[in-house]
């Protein structure tokens, strides 16, 4: 019942009849491989659904996208090989000392798949624990621009919930606030027309979960959502997070032009960054409505098309 849940609303945001949606369904499904059950997981919701999209609906292109604070084995090895799928996946991974101990950042997927699967491997403990500044920055600058170059059809969410405070160590251990889930969750609504699909994965604190699922709700609905707070903004990356993002940028920077080698500038903030982008987009508009109208000529120097890998072999 949980993975026809999840495939009859996909389908329905597919094909139009709905904007999207949100599929609160029980057990999760990210843990579940092929064959085996485990991590309360027994079937895998979000990857029999991506299949089904594929196989019967012809989506050419979608995107996977993996919130639960655990790595979702079962889903990366589904679509491990396949470039049609993406999979990013940001999780908890301690040198693959947490469960489930798979989703290094050098696990990048395999044969025609190689490059469109991306671990954000956070490690480091919980000295500090990750929070909102990490999960913000990794958006920033690895989920949203190997998103927007591949470009994909449709957008499936594992949203779990346990990265959210409130869970114990042994459960999590993040500090990533309920209301930051709503502002990622607006973030990829910009992908795929905003066709974009939520099935419940993991979580284990109620409220956590509620207020959670309330944020995200809230935006895939198009409400205005509440701010973050001032001192979230001004926040950079801890040491941990940024050491974790430098390693994942210098691995993907090999498969996606979007993907910068990760560095955080002295007094480098969210809120810094929003500034800065805002300031390059009305000097661009300022150009622009100054330019000229004439035909350019110049030779196209890279013919790859979106998501495609490029041509540079990552070094053995």
């Amino acid at each position: 019942m949980a993975v026809g849940c999840v495939i009859e609303l996909a389908s329905k945001v597919a094909s139009g009849e709905l904007k999207n949606g949100f599929a609160v369904v029980r057990p999760p499904g990210h843990h579940a491989e092929e064959s085996t059950a485990m991590g309360f997981c027994f079937f895998n919701s979000v990857a029999i659904t991506a299949k089904y999209l594929r196989d019967k609906l012809n989506i050419g292109k979608i995107l996977i996208v993996d919130l639960d604070v655990h790595h979702g084995n079962g889903t990366q090895q589904a679509f491990y090989a396949d470039p049609s799928i993406l999979y990013i996946s940001l999780h908890r991974y301690d040198e693959g000392n947490f469960f489930p101990g798979s989703g290094a950042p050098d696990e990048v997927g395999s044969g025609l798949g190689e490059g469109f699967n991306v671990n954000i491997a956070w490690t480091g403990g919980l000295n500090p624990p990750m929070g909102n500044a990490e999960y913000l920055a990794a958006f920033r600058t690895i989920v949203m621009p190997i998103a927007n170059e591949f470009v994909p059809e449709i957008v499936l969410v594992s949203a779990g919930f346990d990265a959210v405070e409130g869970h114990d160590p042994p459960l999590g251990g993040y500090k990533v606030t309920a209301k930051c889930f709503g502002h990622l969750i607006e973030q990829l609504m910009h992908l795929a027309n905003g066709r974009i699909v939520l099935a419940l994965e993991g979580g284990h604190d109620l409220t956590a979960i509620c207020d959670a699922s309330e944020a995200c709700v809230n935006a895939l609905l198009g409400n205005k959502l509440d701010p973050l707070p001032e001192d979230c903004l001004n926040l950079i990356p801890n040491s941990n997070g940024a050491s974790s993002l430098k390693k994942i940028t210098d691995i993907q920077s090999k498969y996606w032009k979007s993907v910068e080698r990760y560095s955080v500038p002295a007094g480098s903030c969210l809120a810094d960054t929003q500034k800065r982008e805002r300031e390059e987009t009305e000097t661009v508009s300022a150009m622009a409505s100054l330019s000229v109208h004439v035909t350019q000529c110049f030779p196209q120097e890279n013919n790859r098309t979106a998501g495609e890998p490029m041509e540079e072999e990552p070094a053995l």
